[in-house]
């Protein structure tokens, strides 16, 4: 195999010669000039040429310029020539500084990046996503004070703050309240007549989770804010990450509550059949117990009487049974989850006619598809409770459940046609106990509960609850300009 042949390096030669055979090029120019002059003129003195030929002398002349000219003129060359290699390095070396100090500004800000992602990702909950919401902006934009804002169902929330207090927090953001374009747009503010800062600076970053708007981060500090694209571009990436996790949490807030909601409505679906087993049909066959003790005396001395209490007890029992079956029917599994809501809520309503043995008319288009949690549970408890007063008390033939939206809430009617009752003596008559805790469930969602009856003209329910109102929460601070 042949060797490989080596090309012999060069060594450039050191800047501080170049510039000294620069700034001497004219004399060294001169210098071989006349040292050529003087090769020619005493190669021809020593041949004795000046007598024979009279132009000898102009050759001398002529030649000692022409190679001092080209020692000068190769000198210039090569200097400008090392000086645009020199330029060449100089330029590589500094696009080579400014690619280190971009890699250095890439890794600073993944480094970053990874940091925020281990932190959102370690917070379990919505309180401690806020606190440190703050943190990783104000890595980037170091400021006297900060503040996170989040949408909420009605208005918009003062989530957090670093570095003021609240009321400090007023007076700080009062110069620039009234001079950003939009929510959900990322800028920087100055106050009014201070174009460089010096009164203050505020930067407002959006925060969204890439469907809708979040909130935003308010970042206080004076002077000038300089960032650069990818500054920007890396504020924008870690207001998303916060925005999308604040609205993981904010699901799992809303589903933990929907649970809650499921399991306490459960909880009191069980309370008021073990009440009903309790106070109805378990008092009942006691009574009837002490009874038989009875009819074993008559049934030697009194059979005719005793006949007849029997004939009188058959439909005694057969409302024990209906009863029975109720509480049976109440106890069974609604299939909301794979129905869905008004699918659930439809289906419950028709098998409890076809138990009750009703003529069904049902209609629920009116059901908004968007009901929270808490207004599906209560829409349900109220539907169930009205039909189950309806089995109870009124003897009815044929039951009809209506829904439609009326003043921006949800309106529920429930009408039968049964014996209907005096309402005038509705809240001394202790069987009417369930249109109370009806009335008592709607107020703590500010619905109410409309009754409409008369004595053998039937009994209508009309429900009415506010789509939007929640039950009572703590309240946070607006925003105020």
């Amino acid at each position: 195999m042949r060797e490989k042949e080596h090309k012999p390096v060069t060594t450039p030669m050191p800047a501080a010669l170049w510039q000294l055979l620069l700034r001497w090029r004219w004399w060294l120019g001169g210098a071989s000039g006349l040292s050529i002059a003087l090769g020619q003129f005493s190669e021809a003195f020593l041949r004795q040429e000046f007598n024979a030929n009279p132009s000898v002398l102009f050759d001398v002349v002529l030649w000692g310029g022409v190679g001092g000219l080209a020692v000068w003129w190769s000198l210039t060359f090569a200097g400008r020539q090392e000086r645009r290699h020199q330029a060449e390095v100089e330029q590589i070396l500094e696009q080579q500084r400014e690619l280190n100090q971009q890699l250095q500004r890439s890794n600073a800000q993944l480094a970053l990046l990874s940091e925020v992602n281990r932190s959102l990702a370690a917070s379990i909950s919505l309180d401690e996503i806020l606190a440190v919401a703050l943190l990783f902006p104000q890595r980037l934009v170091p400021s006297k004070a900060a503040a996170l804002w989040l949408h909420d169902a009605t208005e918009v929330i003062l989530a957090r703050t670093t570095g003021v207090a609240t009321e400090e927090l007023r007076t700080l953001r009062a110069p620039f309240a009234d001079r950003f374009n939009d929510q959900k747009v990322s800028q920087i503010v100055t106050a009014p007549a201070d174009p460089d800062g010096l009164a203050g600076v505020c930067l407002r970053l959006s925060i969204d989770d890439g469907a809708v708007s979040v909130g935003w981060i308010e970042l206080y500090t004076t002077g000038k804010i300089a960032l650069q694209d990818d500054d920007w571009s890396l504020l924008h990436t870690i207001a998303g990450e916060i925005g999308e996790v604040i609205s993981g949490a904010r699901r799992r807030v809303r589903e933990e509550r929907a649970t809650y909601a499921l399991e306490q409505a459960i909880a009191e679906e069980r309370a008021r059949i073990a009440r009903d087993i309790h106070d109805g049909l378990a008092q009942t066959l006691a009574f009837r117990r002490m009874r038989i003790d009875l009819w074993l005396d008559w049934l030697d001395q009194e059979p005719e009487r005793l006949r007849t209490e029997l004939i009188a007890f058959k439909p005694l029992l057969r409302e024990q049974i209906a009863e029975l079956r109720r509480a049976i029917f109440a106890l069974r599994p609604i299939q909301f989850d794979e129905l869905g809501f008004v699918g659930g809520l439809h289906r419950y309503i028709i098998e409890f006619g076809q138990q009750q043995g009703w003529t069904m008319n049902v209609d629920l288009n009116g059901i908004a598809a968007c009901l929270s949690p808490q207004i599906e549970a209560i829409s349900f408890r109220v539907v169930q409770e009205g039909l189950t007063n309806a089995a109870k008390h009124a003897t009815a033939s044929a039951v009809t459940v209506q829904s439609t939206q009326v003043d921006g809430g949800l309106q529920l009617f429930i009408r039968d046609n049964g014996r209907g009752f005096d309402l005038g003596a509705v809240d001394n008559a202790s069987n009417h106990l369930g249109l109370r805790q009806m009335r008592e469930r709607l107020a703590t969602f500010q619905g109410r509960l409309t009754v409409l009856t008369q004595p053998g003209a039937g009994t209508e329910l009309r429900i009415w609850l506010p789509i939007d109102v929640k039950p009572a929460k703590r309240q946070m601070p607006k925003e105020r300009s």
